[in-house]
């Protein structure tokens, strides 16, 4: 019987703030409650230990014990009750590259059950990624930076961010420089994004999903998905998935990835290499067999050969 410990960086906070970053910070708590009622149906966990702030509600299981952080007592202060190599899910953002520094403390006594900081490392910035992607051969967006010579519409974003923060679209004439920002391409074509498990090189698609975008003065923001919206080009999907784990093998468990659509051909916008928002949303669109595959991988360490099972389209806003 497993036993596994949930560190959601947002909910887990000794000091937190709802009124800062309400979007995020309400994703947050529905990824880790989704996370946590869909692991306590495997009858292969016998409890989850979950560190969260003693201001916010809990699931009651007798399969949950929580562990409340305070301005006194931090998640770091928690972890140390554990014994070592006890096994740890970490969700964490990749601003100010706090996913690995997050992932570098916590593996120094207890097993991750994620990516290695290898992987950590390269997808924490924007623009390590796409230049790692386009040495590898693989679709990628178009960097400003490439293409002295365009005159289209940018979209610009913070190296190391999460969840669209701080995003913004604008003509390439309007544009100032700003420190610490990628500048790419804007594409008017279908966005979407996808999950896949990933293990020693090997993938598994999990749902393809359309993205639903809000663009407000220049600022765009995901504000949700269609559930099993690109459920028509999963083949093509399948075949982007192979070719980022196998050129990645270090990936393990749940990961995340922005597509755009340009002249039939997906291009890869960005990775993120851990739980997504849309996680939340599959229970929606794909059957229950779907979900348990993904708590099973997480406590046999094994991909199965079972395939998805898509129900319908779902709009599901974060």
């Amino acid at each position: 019987m497993k036993k596994l410990i949930l560190l959601e960086y947002f909910t887990s906070q000794s000091s937190i703030l709802k009124s800062r970053d309400k979007e995020i910070f309400r994703e947050a708590l529905n990824l880790s409650d989704s996370i946590i009622r869909n692991f306590i149906k495997s009858r292969d966990i016998e409890k989850i230990y979950v560190i969260r702030n003693k201001n916010l509600k809990t699931i009651e299981s007798e399969k949950v014990k929580t562990y409340f952080t305070n301005p006194e007592i931090s998640y770091t202060d928690i972890l140390k009750r554990f014994k070592k190599k006890s096994e740890v899910i970490i969700i964490a953002p990749e601003t100010n590259n706090l996913s690995s520094k997050i992932y570098s403390h916590v593996s120094r006594n207890h097993v991750v059950l994620g990516p290695n900081i290898s992987s950590l490392n390269t997808f924490s910035s924007k623009t390590k990624m796409l230049m790692k992607l386009r040495r590898l051969n693989l679709p990628i967006v178009e960097n400003y930076k490439l293409n002295l010579n365009y005159k289209g519409k940018i979209i610009y974003k913070p190296d190391t961010s999460a969840g669209s923060e701080n995003t913004f679209v604008t003509n390439k004439n309007n544009y100032e420089k700003k420190k610490g920002y990628l500048v790419q391409k804007f594409y008017n074509g279908k966005k979407g994004s996808f999950l896949m498990l990933c293990k020693n090189g090997k993938s598994k698609v999990i749902c393809c999903n359309e993205q639903l975008l809000n663009l407000k003065k220049e600022k765009i923001q995901q504000v949700g998905c269609i559930m099993g919206g690109l459920e028509k080009y999963r083949n093509e999907i399948k075949i982007l998935a192979n070719k980022i784990s196998k050129n990645f093998k270090g990936l393990f468990g749940i990961v995340g990835v922005d597509i755009v659509m340009e002249n039939k051909k997906w291009l890869i916008i960005e990775i993120n290499p851990r739980f997504t928002s849309a996680y939340s949303g599959l229970n929606k669109s794909y059957s229950s067999l779907t979900i348990k595959d993904i708590t099973d991988f997480y406590v046999h360490k094994k991909l199965n050969d079972t395939q998805p099972i898509f129900l319908k389209k779902y709009e599901y806003y974060f």
